[in-house]
């Protein structure tokens, strides 16, 4: 049997597993239990995309694997270190920037349809959150945001 073939049927076997876990740990328990579990399975497909990249020859899973590791670490820095450093936040905003120019330079330098796409989302998205970040406030003036206290 191929070995891609035994890789895929795993993967969507333990995405299966996994779901119907999550699934059951939400609903029995806190959301930041949650969340901390999430970023662990986030870091650790991350390093099985990086793998299966390496072992197949991809480098678009190679690109999509180191993609999420970084933004797994800057997701670990975010919720997990409990400091308003000014060091913590750059290293929150370079771990978000490498993630987004891995996939961009990746699309540049493979010439990837999917990669390609994700460039596009991501840029598309960035632009709605501009835009929507100027016009909604001028919209809607008597909205007014809550401190949390």
């Amino acid at each position: 049997m191929d070995m891609r073939l035994i890789f895929l049927i795993s993967f969507i076997i333990s995405i299966i597993i996994f779901s119907y876990l999550a699934r059951k740990l939400y609903q029995e328990r806190s959301a930041e239990l949650w969340v901390k579990v999430s970023h662990i399975i986030l870091l650790v497909l991350g390093f099985l995309m990086l793998l299966d990249g390496f072992l197949f020859e991809e480098s678009v899973m190679k690109i999509f694997g180191l993609a999420t590791v970084s933004a797994a670490a800057s997701l670990f820095f975010m919720h997990h270190i409990e400091s308003e450093n000014r060091v913590k936040r750059i290293l929150e905003a370079i771990f978000s920037a490498i993630s987004l120019g891995i996939i961009t330079y990746g699309y540049f330098i493979t010439r990837s349809l999917i990669l390609g796409v994700a460039t596009l989302f991501i840029f598309v998205m960035f632009l709605v959150a501009l835009i929507l970040s100027y016009f909604l406030p001028k919209a809607r003036p008597h909205i007014r945001l809550r401190k949390n206290g």
